[in-house]
C-alpha cells in the first residue's frame, strides 16, 4: 500500500483545495440568504458542490480506515519506521478531513437556511436526507474529539521522528509540511464547547421548524390526496382527435398549462388554470434535438411517452393522451435557443422520479409540484428569472404566475389554446391565443 499511499495523499488534497476553492462565496450566499430562498441554479450548485464533498469526505475515511486496521489489527507485524509512515498519511488524511468539514459546517453551512438546505436529500446526486446534522454530529461526538487528541499527542510526541520523514519517497511531502496540515486542527476545549452548543442550538432549532412543517405538510398532503381523487375524469372536452391535432404541433420544452372543469382541486389551487406540464417530446423529438438523459431514462422514455409532469403519485414521464384527459389547455413555447430548451429539457429530467410536494414549498427540490418542474427547469436559462409569491408563508410560483409571466415579458409565447371562449370545440393557434388567453382568466376573474 506504501507504494500508491503518497499518490493518492496527494490526489485527496488536491481534491480538498479545489473543493475549498470552488465552495458557493460568501457573498452568493449572503443573497440566498438574504432572500431567504435558493434559486434553481443555485440549488443545483449547492448539491454538486455537497455531492463532491461527500465523495471526497468518504474516500478520506477510507483510507483512515484502511491505515487504522494496518496499525491496529494487522496479523503482522509492521516495522517501527513504517508504523510512522502509515501514521504520517493517516494524521494528514485526518487533518483534510477536518478542514472540509469545517468548511462545509462554519463556511458554507454558516447560517440556518443553508443547513435546512444541506439536510434536505438530493435524489439526482444520491445524498439522503440530514447529511449536514450527521456530519456536525461527528464534528462534535466526544470520542472522535478524545481520538483526535490522542493523535495529537502521539505526533507532538514522535515529532523529531516524524519530521526525519522528510526524505521519504512516498509520505516525505506530508512530513515536510506537518504543520501546515495541523493548522486545521483546534484541539482546545473551548472551542470544542462552542461547536457542541452550536450543533445543540442547531438541532434544537430544527426540531421546531421541523414539527411545524411536518404539521402542516401532513394536513395539506393529506388533503391534496383526496382533493386529486376528485375529479370527473369521463365526458372531457379534449377528445383523442384534438389530442392528436396538437401533438403534430407540439414541440420540444413546449409548456402545457391545463384545467378540468370539474374537481375540487379547482378550489383548492388559485385561479382559473391550475396545472401545468413540460412536454420533453417523442423518442424521435428527443433525438433529433440531442437531448441526453441517459440510458436508464431513455428506457423509459418510449414510444408514446412525450410528457413530464408532477402529480399525486410523482414526477413521471407520461403520454400526452394522459396529460390531456383534461378540458382545457393552453400551450407556451419558450423564445430561447435550441440549446437552452434542451439544457432545460436535460435540467427538467433530473427530478423525473421525485414524489409529488403536497405543501407547495419551493424551497426544498426532493419534492416537487407541477409549475415547480418548470420553474427548476427554465429559471437562470439565458438570464431567465421567474418572479416567486409568499402565500401561507411559502415560496410558491401558481399556473396563473407562469402564464402572467409570459404574457408580461417575451420570454414565452402562448401559441396554441382549446376549450375557453370562441374556441370551446376547436384548437385556436396564431395571433389569437393571446387575447383568447387573457379572456380566459384576467377579464372574467379580474
Amino acid at each position: 500500500m506504501l507504494e500508491t499511499l503518497g499518490e493518492t495523499i496527494r490526489g485527496l488534497i488536491d481534491a480538498a483545495d479545489q473543493l475549498q476553492v470552488d465552495a458557493l462565496p460568501r457573498s452568493q450566499l449572503d443573497g440566498v440568504v438574504s432572500r431567504g430562498e435558493f434559486r434553481p441554479a443555485e440549488d443545483e450548485a449547492i448539491g454538486f458542490w455537497f455531492a463532491r464533498f461527500l465523495t471526497v469526505r468518504d474516500n478520506l475515511w477510507n483510507l483512515i480506515n484502511d491505515l487504522r486496521t494496518i496499525l491496529y489489527n494487522s496479523a503482522e507485524r509492521i516495522s517501527e519506521v513504517d508504523e510512522l509512515r502509515h501514521f504520517l498519511a493517516g494524521y494528514a488524511a485526518v487533518c483534510i478531513l477536518i478542514r472540509i468539514d469545517r468548511v462545509m459546517l462554519f463556511d458554507v453551512g454558516y447560517h440556518s437556511l443553508i443547513q435546512r438546505k444541506l439536510n434536505e436529500p438530493f435524489p439526482e446526486f444520491r445524498i439522503p436526507r440530514k447529511q449536514y446534522t450527521k456530519i456536525f454530529s461527528a464534528f462534535v461526538d466526544q470520542s472522535n474529539v478524545f481520538a483526535l487528541r490522542e493523535a495529537i499527542r502521539f505526533a507532538k510526541k514522535n515529532r523529531r521522528k516524524l519530521l526525519e520523514l522528510s526524505g521519504d519517497s512516498d509520505v516525505g511531502f506530508i512530513a515536510q509540511r506537518l504543520g501546515a496540515f495541523e493548522a486545521s486542527l483546534n484541539p482546545s476545549k473551548l472551542s470544542h464547547l462552542k461547536r457542541a452548543w452550536g450543533y445543540l442550538s442547531h438541532k434544537w432549532r430544527r426540531r421546531g421548524v421541523v414539527s411545524a412543517e411536518n404539521l402542516f405538510a401532513a394536513v395539506l398532503e393529506g388533503f391534496g390526496r383526496t382533493a386529486s381523487e376528485l375529479c370527473d375524469m369521463e365526458h372531457k372536452q379534449v377528445t383523442s382527435s384534438t389530442v392528436d391535432a396538437i401533438s403534430d404541433f407540439l414541440q420540444p420544452g413546449d409548456v402545457i398549462v391545463t384545467r378540468h372543469a370539474k374537481a375540487l382541486t379547482n378550489l383548492f389551487f388559485p385561479g382559473f388554470w391550475p396545472h401545468a406540464a413540460l412536454y420533453v417530446g417523442t423518442p424521435e423529438q428527443r433525438q433529433a434535438a440531442n437531448i441526453s438523459v441517459g440510458p436508464e431514462k431513455e428506457s423509459r422514455w418510449v414510444n408514446d411517452i412525450c410528457v413530464l409532469e408532477a402529480r399525486k403519485d410523482g414526477v413521471l414521464l407520461r403520454p400526452l393522451q394522459e396529460t390531456l384527459t383534461v378540458d382545457t389547455f393552453v400551450v407556451l413555447r419558450p423564445k430561447l435557443t435550441p440549446q437552452s430548451i434542451r439544457s432545460a429539457v436535460e435540467r427538467a429530467l433530473l427530478h423525473e422520479g421525485k414524489q409529488y410536494n403536497f405543501d407547495f414549498n419551493f424551497f426544498s427540490s426532493d419534492r416537487i409540484v407541477c409549475t415547480e418542474l418548470i420553474y427548476r427547469a427554465y429559471d437562470g436559462v439565458e438570464s431567465l428569472e421567474f418572479p416567486l409569491c409568499e402565500r401561507a408563508g411559502r415560496k410558491t410560483m401558481s399556473a396563473e404566475d407562469l402564464l402572467d409571466f409570459a404574457l408580461d415579458t417575451d420570454a414565452f409565447t402562448p401559441v396554441a389554446i382549446f376549450g375557453v371562449k370562441d374556441c370551446k370545440d376547436t384548437i385556436l393557434f396564431g395571433d389569437g391565443v393571446r387575447g383568447a388567453l387573457v379572456a380566459s382568466y384576467r377579464q372574467s376573474f379580474g
